[in-house]
């Protein structure tokens, strides 16, 4: 049929060049046959322009949202739709109706399940599809199947006297630090170290450097005159010269992270200088000081800096292993947490065997600054 419409649509082609060869002139045709030629090219054009993904669009559907295996329950009445552990059941509801609206979609119903024992976690969801279809789907994550990079875990060691035996750096924390089979950050105050502290750090592997700069705290004395603290008196040429020689001794950081701070994070144009400087040498702003009371969120989009609130290890409220534990079940529920230790041989040997819980769970081991530049939708 299709080769019939072709030969019948060739003869009024070559109808419409007899007629035209009969009744213009030369010229007349030549330019009838080129503008014939460029319209039919055009045609051509907008019709390969207009193909559109053919995969059906429950399909695509499938792909985007990352469903391990569909079938339909004659139980549930429904298509059963798994998906891999390693996220919440909110979080592929929220996926999927960000799919459905954008491809011209409706969300009819989603409802998460409480009382699903057939799943880890659950949710019933109907929709239409563009074409107008009804969509009845259950939505299931498995118990034991992961997905890919479903979350993100980083890991930082904040370096105190704790790290030091004669004014260097512990030979076996260099070792076990050397034995982590991931990428990890320390965290370092610049000012006032060791003579040897620069060329022991220089042989530690696989890390990524971050300033651990002293801010206005309660907490600080006389133990801190020589590490430069940031304090609310200095102006913010001082507090610019501070963050600058900082960034000038470690010039590979990536980001400034508080030391004490609980104050410094509450006075406003002290952390716009703060703010400033950072954004000044592309270092991203890590607020550590755990005051409930901290202005950084409110500060940071008027600077347009690039801030994060994070809580580090408190021995005072949990054990490591707590802690840690706490932090893996924080990145599987999120999709990112950040774990902060102070380094010593005991915490290092605690995460020596993260790589294998985090493989297990789906999560992926990162640096601080790839923490900081990630956002889990």
């Amino acid at each position: 049929m299709k080769n019939a419409k072709h030969i019948i649509a060739i003869f009024i082609v070559l109808g419409v060049l007899a007629t035209a060869a009969y009744l213009l002139p030369k010229s007349d045709i030549d330019s009838f046959i080129s503008e014939k030629m460029a319209n039919d090219s055009a045609a051509e054009v907008a019709d390969t322009n207009s193909v559109q993904d053919t995969t059906p669009f429950i399909d695509r559907m499938k792909a985007d949202i990352g469903v391990i295996q569909a079938q339909f329950s004659r139980r549930k009445k429904r298509d059963v739709w798994t998906l891999g552990n390693g996220t919440t059941i909110i979080r592929y509801l929220l996926q999927a109706k960000r799919f459905i609206d954008k491809n011209n979609g409706k969300v009819l119903y989603m409802e998460e399940l409480f009382n699903d024992n057939d799943a880890f976690q659950s949710a019933n969801l109907d929709a239409l599809s563009p074409d107008g279809d009804t969509l009845r789907i259950n939505l299931q994550i498995s118990r034991n199947i992961f997905r890919d990079n479903a979350s993100y875990l980083s890991v930082s060691f904040q370096i105190t006297g704790e790290a030091f035996q004669q004014k260097r750096i512990m030979p076996e924390i260099i070792a076990a630090l050397n034995s982590l089979d991931y990428p990890y950050d320390l965290l370092i105050t610049p000012f006032d170290m060791p003579k040897g502290f620069y060329p022991d750090l220089d042989k530690i592997k696989n890390k990524e450097l971050v300033l651990w700069l002293l801010m206005e705290s309660n907490s600080l004395d006389s133990r801190h005159k020589n590490m430069r603290a940031i304090r609310s008196y200095l102006t913010e040429d001082q507090i610019s010269e501070i963050i600058t020689d900082a960034k000038t001794l470690v010039p590979s950081a990536n980001g400034i992270a508080t030391r004490f701070a609980d104050k410094a994070v509450e006075h406003k144009p002290l952390l716009q200088a703060v703010l400033n400087a950072a954004k000044a040498h592309q270092l991203w702003f890590a607020d550590l000081s755990g005051n409930s009371k901290s202005k950084v969120s409110d500060v940071c989009p008027e600077v347009g800096m690039n801030c994060k609130i994070i809580t580090p290890y408190n021995p005072s409220n949990s054990s490591i292993d707590d802690f840690v534990h706490k932090k893996l079940r924080g990145a599987a529920r999120s999709g990112m947490a950040a774990i902060i230790l102070p380094l010593t041989l005991e915490s290092v040997q605690k995460v020596k065997t993260l790589k294998e819980k985090t493989t297990a769970q789906g999560t992926t081991l990162i640096n601080l600054s790839t923490f900081m530049n990630t956002n889990k939708e």
